[in-house]
């Protein structure tokens, strides 16, 4: 068996892969899909090796790029995601092979950590290849409508069409640019990293309301049993002041909407981040179970309980 990079010729090879080890299941595998995860990205192309036995592939490891940034520390990542082996090579540790081959080149590269949400199967994997356990990601959670409605496709459509990503974003000047935390590591936000994450997402939609000089949130409705829960995905204000502009438009959104709860992570660009953003209760600790590995950075201790990172429910969704 030979491990490889990938080349732009194995694409159709390496969507065959991911259909028959892992089937469509809830995202399509699709070549539109794979390149705007995974060569697209602003923050660069992801890591992919494969493996290769009589002439075609029968392992893949995908790690994508991403970046936790402060006013005092910029910290290169990668997350952990796709993977699959064909089912006549399974039980051979290829996943293994391929995934240490992966963080060690990652390391070299000088690439600070990985990190992952796996499932309860793969965790045991995780943990075993050096990965451990940070902690659940904290979640600000609220009520939304007093009326909420059955989970309904028309609702999703209307709103996302009101509340259209690409209008949104074009408010914004392309050299627009939120200033970083000075202590809190978050994703830097970006009209490239917007319009890359929530307008151009093939598998999934959003809606943003984007006031400039004033706040700006994207959202996301998500079936939650027979109703709609409201995710806030980003969130984002550009003056203190600015937080009762915010927490109207979410009140008008509710109206709309009638969703049963409202979600948010902590967001370090939010005026009142400490204090409730949006007006909602918490932190709880609700959020996925996140894993993570050291690569060139020998201490994660900012990153351990999320003590100085606030991952967005976007920067963290399994997509």
């Amino acid at each position: 068996m030979e491990i490889k990079a990938s080349t732009a010729a194995d694409l159709p090879q390496m969507i065959n892969l991911l259909k028959e080890s892992l089937g469509e299941g809830l995202v399509p595998k699709s070549e539109t899909y794979f390149v705007w995860k995974h060569i697209s990205n602003p923050f660069g192309p992801s890591k992919i090796l494969l493996a290769w036995e009589d002439g075609k592939i029968v392992g893949l490891r995908a790690f994508m790029r991403w970046r936790w940034q402060s006013g005092n520390e910029s910290v290169e990542a990668v997350r952990a995601v796709d993977t699959a082996t064909d089912p006549a090579y399974q039980g051979k540790g290829i996943f293994k092979k391929l995934t240490l081959q992966a963080v060690e080149e990652c390391k070299q590269e000088g690439v600070g950590l990985v990190f992952n949400s796996p499932n309860p199967i793969s965790l045991q994997g995780y943990l075993k290849m050096g990965w451990y356990i940070t902690g659940r990601m904290p979640i600000y959670v609220g009520p939304g409508s007093m009326a909420p409605v059955k989970f309904s496709e028309k609702v999703l459509e209307r709103a996302y069409t009101q509340y259209d990503t690409g209008k949104a974003f074009a408010k914004l000047s392309a050299n627009w640019q939120l200033p970083f935390d000075q202590l809190l590591l978050h994703t830097p936000i970006s009209p490239v990293y917007l319009k890359w994450r929530y307008q151009d997402c093939p598998v999934l939609k959003y809606g943003a309301i984007v006031e400039p000089g004033k706040f700006g949130f994207v959202f996301r409705l998500k079936k939650a049993n027979r109703f709609t829960e409201l995710r806030v995905c980003e969130l984002w204000t550009e003056t203190d002041s600015a937080t009762k502009s915010a927490k109207k438009a979410l009140r008008r959104l509710i109206r709309e909407t009638r969703p049963a709860m409202v979600s948010c992570a902590p967001s370090p660009l939010y005026a009142q981040d400490q204090k409730r953003p949006l007006g909602l209760f918490g932190p709880f600790k609700k959020g996925p179970v996140t894993t993570l590995r050291p690569l060139a950075l020998n201490k994660l201790n900012t990153f351990e309980q999320f003590y100085q990172w606030r991952p967005s429910i976007g920067s963290m969704e399994l997509f």
